[in-house]
């Protein structure tokens, strides 16, 4: 049996950024994915400059912005008041990026893969994870009928991964009763006054409008009720399209993707020689981007550690704390700020409301709002566990004149 140092499930853009991290620091990599081929569904496609700073050290960002585009504007929108603000992110001395990147999941997936297959990496479509077993010298995993060996195995397979399951790994947390529709949609969204980034504020029709491409492509993503029937969640767009669009028609759905929302973490993202990384290891409502930002950070951080221990620079011990950092930085940093941008997407009481409007409000006028938002993503990356680390100057925050130490959201 070929064994490798490292076995990763799941060839998402966590998946494929970790396994090729993880290349570069010298491991051999193998990915095991379910689907014939990498996914191209409604997810996250908005990368903040924290994330930005991980794309660039692997060597893929020049790559990603010829396929998207960048953005330096966030519109948030209260239709009941008539509201609409803009605010800008502008250079900050000691901050690399300015902007954030606008890519599909599936594109940073696919030039990632292409990077690490250049190095070595196996991936292998088809194979879903269906065993594993432990002893004291690796992990053997049985996927598409097959057995695959290694020293370690990376679970990056999503909320619901299987790696997690059949590890034993509690998923701790809540599920919210509403589900989110993820839909793609080709319309001038400029036209009636949206941004290329934005948040729209109402009890019935919250959602969050994004850009996707330089053409035409734009995701618009909702929430309705978990009880509604899922069977019949597609004939229920064009009505919630009539209240986004104004009541244009002339709009094309390319796809769509329900999705239930969760604010939950493993109990652990270390379990003997099983790691977890990405939505694997937490996953969180997405309203405000944290979910793709941590996930991409927990990558990014495992494939450091994890790297060292194989090559003899760190104990495994490194691994526990890995996973008590990211743990900390899912309940303290990212699960409450997500939390606070889905209520204030959807609040319904008047006052609360106002309010809200009140700081939305406040920030516009700050002439450091921009630098807020952008900086408030740099929470995500958190102790990086070692001296030696790849990301050790990642987070500018300490060197920066404005400070987010106390900050708690990314809009109050």
């Amino acid at each position: 049996m070929d064994e490798t140092d490292v076995l990763i499930v799941g060839a998402g853009p966590v998946g494929m950024l970790t396994g090729l991290a993880l290349a570069q620091g010298g491991a051999s990599v193998r990915v095991l994915e379910k689907e014939p081929h990498i996914i191209n569904s409604p997810r996250a496609a908005v990368y903040f400059p924290s994330t930005l700073i991980v794309l660039e050290e692997l060597g893929l960002l020049d790559e990603l912005l010829e396929i998207g585009f960048t953005n330096r504007m966030l519109g948030t929108h209260i239709p009941e008041f008539g509201y609409h603000s803009v605010v800008e992110t502008k250079p900050v001395e000691g901050i690399p990026f300015d902007y954030q990147l606008h890519a599909g999941q599936h594109d940073v997936a696919r030039v990632a893969m292409e990077h690490a297959q250049k190095l070595g990496v196996e991936v292998l479509f088809d194979h879903e994870v269906t065993a594993l077993s432990e002893d004291d010298d690796g992990i053997t995993v049985t996927a598409g009928g097959k057995d695959f060996r290694a020293k370690w195995l990376i679970g990056c397979d999503g909320a619901r991964s299987t790696v997690r399951k059949v590890a034993g790994i509690e998923f701790e947390g809540h599920t919210w009763p509403e589900r989110f529709i993820a839909t793609n949609v080709k319309f001038p969204f400029e036209e009636i006054g949206y941004e290329q980034a934005n948040f729209v504020c109402d009890p019935v029709n919250m959602a969050v409008i994004a850009q996707l491409n330089r053409d035409g492509l734009w995701r618009c993503t909702y929430m309705e009720d978990a009880s509604l029937p899922l069977e019949t969640y597609e004939e229920r767009i064009h009505e919630r399209y009539e209240w986004f669009l104004q009541g244009r028609k002339d709009y094309e759905i390319v796809s769509s993707s329900p999705y239930m929302l969760h604010q939950r973490a493993g109990e652990t993202l270390r379990k003997g020689r099983v790691l977890l990384a990405g939505d694997a290891a937490h996953a969180t409502n997405p309203c405000g981007g944290l979910g793709l930002t941590s996930g991409v950070w927990t990558g990014a951080v495992l494939a450091d550690v994890l790297g060292a221990v194989l090559r003899g620079e760190e104990n495994e011990e490194i691994l526990d704390r890995f996973s008590e950092e990211r743990r900390r930085i899912f309940w303290e940093i990212v699960s409450p700020a997500a939390t606070e941008n889905k209520r204030m997407l959807q609040e319904s009481d008047p006052a609360a409301r106002q309010q809200d409007l009140a700081h939305i409000s406040a920030l516009d006028e700050n002439p450091e709002s921009g630098a807020l938002l952008m900086l408030f993503a740099y929470k995500v990356i958190g102790d990086v566990l070692r001296e030696g680390s790849r990301w050790a100057d990642a987070d500018p925050s300490d060197r920066v004149a404005i400070n987010i130490k106390g900050r708690q959201g990314q809009i109050h």
